[in-house]
């Protein structure tokens, strides 16, 4: 974060803090993310590489270090620029609009699952996406609507919780130590709350 010019807008601030508490999650750690890893995810969201995609790739990697002979340490998201790269190769058709149907055959089924796992009034707004025909515009709601659902569950208790779980941040520059706080509050949040990941794509 040091040293990289970057001015996110709500939404964008949304993608970089997702990425960085999932990065954490897998990690198992209260990870700062290097200012050499925020270049990669900027550059992702420049490309428009959906949220989802970049989540389920960093899975992926880590699943398949889990299940190797050979587990090693993975301490940056250079790691996983490469299994990014291929699943968005794989998957860029649905998200961009190369078709007029959605990943299922009806956004209906998904959006309605998602929606039984999330309280009013957010699952109502998840419903109504079902009217809406355009991946991008669907994935763009569905990411705004989980961004506002999360910050509603947030409260001074819990901001309290991973003051304490990071320890001594002093020496941290400030803009980072409120970054590293908040990435893992919402880790936090996601794990206490059982909140699924607001998408079409995925499990």
């Amino acid at each position: 974060m040091k040293n990289c010019s970057i001015t996110p807008t709500v939404a964008s601030d949304h993608y970089f803090l997702e990425i960085e508490a999932h990065f954490a999650f897998r990690r198992n750690t209260p990870f700062i993310l290097s200012a050499k890893d925020w270049v990669l995810m900027k550059r992702w969201h420049d490309e428009g590489i959906p949220l989802p995609v970049v989540i389920e790739a960093i899975d992926t990697v880590f699943e398949k270090n889990e299940t190797s002979g050979r587990r090693k340490a993975i301490s940056s998201l250079s790691y996983c620029r490469h299994a990014v790269k291929e699943l968005w190769d794989a998957r860029r058709d649905l998200f961009v609009g190369g078709s007029d149907v959605t990943p299922e055959a009806s956004p209906e089924a998904r959006l309605g699952s998602l929606a039984e796992r999330i309280q009013e009034p957010f699952a109502s707004r998840v419903r109504e996406l079902a009217q809406e025909r355009s991946v991008p515009r669907i994935e763009q709601r569905l990411m705004e609507i989980e961004r506002e659902m999360i910050e509603a569950l947030i409260t001074d208790e819990i901001r309290g919780e991973i003051a304490s779980t990071l320890g001594d941040t002093s020496k941290l520059d400030s803009k980072i130590r409120a970054r590293t706080e908040e990435a893992n509050l919402r880790r936090l949040i996601r794990e206490r709350f059982n909140l699924p990941r607001l998408t079409l794509f995925g499990s």
